[in-house]
């Protein structure tokens, strides 16, 4: 027959083991959560990257560098405005330097992605294999999802973000144009060019 210090002792252990099951259930959950909300981040993004790729590709080759240029300045934005709108996301691209100060500048959770990528490219990561995440509470109590993906420079990107000699004086001129403030020159192939950055509100 159990004593009452025995069973209060045996009520205590149940109830710890109660409260443990939940907090491990409650932490499972979120984990959950933290991971679906990682993997449709991952696909958003990697379908934007891929459809920009495919038509920068094709307006390489359909008129080079400077035809290429437009495709950035005015169907990225659009590509990125319709995909953020399908999934209910805020989708955009931004650079380490920037060649639009409008749109194309970090804020501070962008330049922490920014950076991390940096150190893992110099570490030898693989770009694929890259990306960043995190869920912070804003000042209003509210919940925000950040994700990002790392934009390397390809060998076809330094007709318009190369060196001076790589840059042609067509592009040039076409870059002076459309980007009075350009600062998105002087990279190479392997270097890390930007983000894909996405961010959404978590109910």
């Amino acid at each position: 027959m159990l004593t009452n210090k025995q069973t209060h002792q045996k009520i205590t252990m149940k109830h710890a083991l109660t409260f443990s099951a939940l907090c491990l259930w409650g932490l499972s959950a979120v984990q959950a959560q933290d991971n679906d909300m990682i993997g449709q981040s991952r696909t958003i993004s990697q379908s934007m990257l891929k459809e920009l790729g495919q038509k920068l590709q094709s307006a390489m080759a359909d008129g080079g560098a400077v035809n290429a240029i437009g495709v950035c300045n005015m169907q990225a934005p659009e590509i990125a405005g319709r995909v953020s709108a399908q999934n209910q996301v805020k989708l955009s691209r931004v650079g380490t330097r920037a060649r639009n100060p409008v749109m194309g500048v970090p804020n501070d959770w962008q330049a922490k992605a920014l950076a991390q990528f940096d150190a893992g490219l110099a570490r030898g990561d693989k770009p694929a294999d890259m990306e960043f995440s995190e869920t912070v509470v804003k000042s209003d109590g509210s919940k925000e999802f950040h994700f990002a993906k790392p934009i390397v420079m390809q060998p076809m990107c330094v007709a318009c973000h190369g060196s001076p000699e790589q840059i042609s004086p067509e592009v040039k001129a076409k870059l002076t144009d459309l980007y009075p403030n350009d600062k998105a020159v002087n990279y190479q192939p392997g270097q890390l060019r930007g983000a894909v950055v996405l961010s959404r509100s978590i109910p």
